[in-house]
């Protein structure tokens, strides 16, 4: 009994000593405070003192002028929040982030362009250690490589231009066929040059039927090449949609929702959202404050927070990962299951993020408004579950037993 008073009496001065300290964090302030706005170099825009005895009128200055094609968000301490302030504050412009990662001459490298690079050549550095493990000779992966992958991006291109042909049709002939392979003007101005649109599942796609054709000529087992294309694969996505991320697009919609026409969050309740229940870091749900309009009033049709897709899907690429190096280091998994669970869990993570985006490729058979991607991540489902089945009963022991070493 002794020891029970003892614990009951701890736990009674706890609580008296959290609720004292509560309530000393509730003391104002009575000393005189200033609220200084800068710009983005530091430079001092507007100072305001207060005396700390009444309320401080804070109102800040003129928004500042956006810095190329950054674009200025808020001010690092919402307005919402000027009553709450009581010691001197700087409050500091936010900006998006420029889209560009360099600018060479007057020509640009996006980041867009960037991370589907730096994702592709991952892969690449990915398969070639793993040649050494499943057989395949290293000459003939970079050989495949070389060829595939831009079949690949071709690929990608003329699924987007499939499902968004209205965008490139127009003014005859050879305009539309510029535009579809990447002037968007029209016309052979290289200025004007870029592929702006492309489909992960049109590259998949293109790439599994090289693939085949590939090997059959250089006479290679197709399922630990397919292993290898699925690994990389989900790592390469999981880069790539952060090129998506700086251009701010492929997002999802408003923060909270909207009920005819009206936004249900306030922005700064979309901001806490995002940075604060979810977890998100600053510099992400920063750039995910978007201009009405910024692509299209159908796309972005508040000014607001929109929801990160890009964010959800490259985390849960990596997951899958991760996921598919483990089980690579299972015996019993046989050549091809990699593929296999690429395509279910990629299907399945598609579906879920195409049930949030604003901009997704749709066309109409029958009547109905079907999305591109999920009806193709549903297909990718069903095929990977059949693979994996038709692994398990005519490739047996045909598996990962037979080799040795992982991928890491």
């Amino acid at each position: 009994m002794k020891k029970i008073r003892i614990i009951i009496y701890v736990i009674f001065f706890g609580v008296i000593l959290l609720n004292l300290s509560g309530c000393q964090n509730n003391i104002e302030n009575d000393e005189p405070y200033k609220v200084t706005f800068v710009d983005y170099e530091g430079n001092v825009l507007k100072e305001i003192n207060c005396d700390g005895v009444g309320e401080c009128d804070i109102t800040p200055p003129q928004s500042p002028e956006d810095i190329g094609q950054r674009y200025f968000t808020r001010w690092s301490v919402f307005e919402s929040d000027f009553d709450e302030i009581n010691k001197d504050t700087v409050i500091k412009p936010i900006y998006t982030l420029d889209n560009r990662l360099v600018t060479i001459f007057g020509r640009s490298i996006y980041f867009y362009s960037f991370f589907i690079m730096t994702g592709i050549f991952v892969a690449l550095g990915l398969g070639l250690r793993e040649t050494k493990r499943t057989g395949v000779k290293k000459d003939d992966l970079i050989d495949g490589f070389l060829w595939i992958v831009p079949i690949s991006i071709i690929g990608a291109r003329l699924w987007y231009v499939i499902f968004e042909l209205d965008q490139f049709v127009g003014g005859g002939f050879f305009p539309s066929l510029l535009r579809m392979i990447g002037f968007s003007s029209g016309t052979l101005d290289f200025s004007t040059f870029g592929l702006s649109g492309l489909a992960i599942h049109g590259a998949f796609v293109t790439a599994l039927i090289c693939t085949y054709f590939y090997t059959r000529k250089r006479k290679i087992d197709i399922y630990k090449v397919f292993d290898i294309i699925a690994v990389g694969f989900i790592i390469a996505q999981a880069f790539g949609r952060w090129g998506n991320f700086f251009n701010q697009e492929a997002h999802g919609g408003i923060v909270g929702g909207a009920v005819n026409g009206t936004m249900n969050l306030s922005v700064d309740q979309q901001f806490n959202y995002l940075r604060y229940t979810l977890h998100i870091p600053e510099f992400i749900v920063n750039n995910m404050y978007i201009q009405e309009g910024l692509h299209s009033y159908a796309v972005e049709p508040f000014t607001g927070y929109y929801h990160p897709t890009f964010f959800y899907e490259s985390t849960l690429n990596i997951l899958g990962f991760v996921v598919m190096l483990v089980l690579r280091r299972y015996k019993k998994i046989h050549f091809g299951e990699l593929l296999a669970f690429y395509l279910v869990w990629y299907g399945g993570v598609r579906i879920f993020i195409e049930t949030m985006r604003t901009d997704p490729l749709v066309f109409e058979i029958f009547g109905m408004t079907l999305k591109s991607a999920i009806v193709t991540s549903t297909l990718m489902i069903l095929a990977g579950i059949g693979l994996s089945v038709y692994i398990r009963i005519r490739r047996k022991g045909m598996d990962y037993s037979t080799v040795d070493g992982s991928w890491f």
